[in-house]
């Protein structure tokens, strides 16, 4: 039975790993859409509308049309606040949310967390 325990925390570690390395590149990602969005900046004097309502349609993405009025309601009254959200923030929020339940879970399933509160 030991055995097994130990194997599921290692296949747990990585997938928490794994997890937590996804929401680092997207993170980083933001990070880079600001450092770019700066150089353009420097450059042209002109702020570049990188927001979210620009990147959604770029994508050439719809609103989805669901055939529920009150639901369709809901989604076309979504607040031009959010559209307007610049992109790079959008990014690093989506990457922190993202990071933080592999970050957690790494730890809690890191062998050297109980080994130091043992030796306590």
């Amino acid at each position: 039975m030991e055995g097994h325990s130990v194997i599921f925390k290692k296949i747990g570690r990585a997938i928490c790993w794994v997890i937590e390395a996804c929401g680092a590149l997207v993170a980083s990602a933001g990070v880079v859409l600001l450092y770019v969005s700066c150089l353009a900046w420097l450059k042209f004097g002109i702020w570049p509308p990188n927001d979210l309502q620009t990147f959604w349609n770029n994508m050439q993405s719809q609103w989805p049309q669901i055939e529920w009025t009150a639901v369709q309601k809901i989604i076309d009254s979504m607040p031009a606040v959010i559209l307007k959200f610049p992109l790079w923030v959008a990014f690093l929020i989506v990457g922190g949310i993202i990071y933080i339940p592999g970050f957690v879970g790494t730890s809690i399933l890191d062998d050297t967390t109980y080994i130091t509160r043992k030796a306590k």
